[in-house]
This record gives structure tokens, sequence and C-alpha cells, in this order.
């Protein structure tokens, strides 16, 4: 009797985790980037690509009380080899600075690499600008040898060591601050 009430707890234990970790998943979904793709024009290598940015709750309240974020979009660019493991390129790291402007109940982006500064109503405008990521130079086609085979990948994650001090501590033990997309890779020039 006890062996089996043990067995019916432990069971209706595991479908409560099992349950709230699908809840959890589906609310608190990373960053995803959907799909990304790279031309050549005028001697230079340039990225396209659709990033899918959802801010989990806890990522969203630091930014409603005034914590800017910065989302970092990393790329690397790869010779394929062989009989050899790939040998990186090039890697470059495009930084934007999402933040709110209460006084003014905006949405400010600000691309870190570049200055450029972009203000929107609501964050969905502002995450889904970030989003498009529209003619980003990746690397000088003189530089790659013609013959060799390149892929590039890609992923983006808020980044945690711009966070403030005290945020930083809670954001290393919180999942809610822990957004990274899948790394998303591509043959150059496909």
């Amino acid at each position: 009797m006890r062996v089996r009430l043990w067995s019916c707890a432990g069971a209706a234990l595991l479908a409560l985790l099992l349950s709230t970790a699908g809840d959890a998943e589906a609310k608190d979904r990373p960053f995803e980037i959907r799909t990304a793709t790279s031309r050549l024009s005028e001697g230079v290598w340039f990225a396209n690509a659709r990033i899918d940015y959802r801010l989990s709750d806890d990522a969203l309240e630091a930014l409603e009380n005034g914590v800017s974020l910065t989302i970092q979009l990393q790329i690397e660019v790869s010779r394929i080899r062989r009989f050899w493991t790939d040998a990186k390129v090039a890697s470059l790291k495009q930084s934007y600075l999402l933040s709110y402007q209460p006084l003014s109940e905006r949405y400010v982006i600000m691309n870190l690499n570049s200055g450029e500064q972009n203000s929107f109503a609501t964050l969905f405008s502002a995450l889904n600008h970030m989003g498009r990521v529209v003619d980003l130079p990746l690397i000088d086609a003189s530089i790659l040898d013609p013959d060799a085979r390149y892929e590039v990948s890609m992923r983006a994650i808020l980044d945690q060591d711009t966070l403030p001090g005290p945020l930083r501590m809670i954001a290393f033990w919180s999942e809610g601050f822990r957004l990274v997309s899948n790394r998303y890779t591509w043959k150059l020039g496909d």
C-alpha cells in the first residue's frame, strides 16, 4: 500500500514538473534565427538574416525598470576542410543596446558598432527592427581562397557581461537572462 502511494505521488510530481516546464519554455522562448543568407557585392560578402527576439519576463522587467540590455550577434566565417577541423577565418560581433525611455515611453535601439540610433513606440516594433539584418558586411572576398569552400555561423545572445553588477550576479543564476539563439549555419554564397 505504501509503495503504491509513493508511486502515485512520484507520478503526480513528474506530471506537474513536465507541465510547468512546458509552460515556462513556451512563455520564455529564447531568440531564434529563422533564416540567414549571404551575397557578394563589389568584392564584399554581406549577410542578411531574420531573427525573432522574445524577451523573458525577467529581462522585460529589467528593461522596463531602466536596465539597458545589450544584444549581440556573433558571426564566424570558417573555411571548410575535408580531413581536418574547419579553420576560423574571421569573426564579427554586432552589438545592439536596447533601452526603454519612460518619460517618452519609447524603446530605443542603438547599434553599438555604428552609433546609429532608432526609436520605437512599442517593444514589438523595436525587436522586429533589430531582427531584420540587412547587408551586414561579413568579409572582403579578396582575402578568401577562391577554390576553398566557406561557411558562416551566426547566433544571437543577451550579453550578461554588460548588465549592472548586482543584476549580473542574479542573471548568472537565473534562466530568465540566458537568452541565446540557435546557431544558424550556412554555406557562404547560399
